[in-house]
């Protein structure tokens, strides 16, 4: 990050104060407030590369990368290539494409232990889908998450998730019901004895762990 002013100058703030009026909170992720560090959410106007420049012209280089996504930088040639060719064709069916099963068919054979895959618009679509197969296939309905790890805006994972929505057992936003964090299971990252003690008191009705491999 370079030559960024402590106090954002009009564009960001105009922005913000916008926003606040139409959208809850100004910002539509949690992630997106800046709560966490103080000041104005940066709007951000364009990206390239590894630097994104936000409304008020100020450059900043992204260690987030729209939180995984922009792996390869933003504005990467190829990829806005691939994507000008395919848009020309339409841009949603509500159908199946090709590019579904061949983007399925890498994901298998990249992925030795992923024998089959099931393609979601977000993260938390994932989790949630993959924590209703386990307690299918188990018939269980406790599960295990860790101290701090995001796995998406799903009641069930807003627990001790650094979110604030919610603390194991007690949820402190409202909507979240404390019969659905009771179903979760917390334990410390990183601490195997207390994933022991978890499975050794709950194990019979645990019907998944979910890591978070980068917290």
């Amino acid at each position: 990050m370079n030559s960024t002013p402590q106090n954002p100058s009009p564009g960001n703030q105009e922005l913000f104060d916008r926003a606040r009026q139409l959208i809850p909170g100004g910002v539509n992720s949690p992630v997106r407030a800046f709560g966490s560090v103080g000041g104005t959410p940066r709007f951000i106007r364009s990206a390239k590369g590894c630097r994104i420049t936000d409304e008020d012209g100020n450059d900043y280089i992204d260690f987030v990368g729209s939180w995984g996504p922009m792996i390869l930088g933003h504005a990467h040639p190829e990829i806005l290539e691939a994507i000008s060719r395919t848009a020309v064709h339409g841009t949603s069916f509500g159908a199946p494409t090709a590019a579904e099963v061949e983007i399925a068919e890498l994901i298998v054979d990249m992925v030795p232990s992923a024998e089959m895959a099931r393609l979601t618009s977000s993260g938390t679509e994932a989790t949630m889908s993959a924590l209703r197969l386990a307690r299918g296939i188990t018939g269980r309905s406790l599960f295990i998450k860790f101290e701090g790890c995001y796995h998406g805006h799903g009641d069930s994972f807003l627990v001790a998730a650094g979110s604030g929505a919610a603390t194991h057992g007690h949820p402190s936003s409202p909507g979240v019901p404390a019969a659905t964090a009771n179903l979760t299971l917390v334990a410390p990252f990183n601490d195997l004895d207390a994933v022991k003690n978890l499975m050794a008191e709950h194990g019979s009705d645990i019907a998944a762990i979910f890591v978070e491999p980068i917290a």
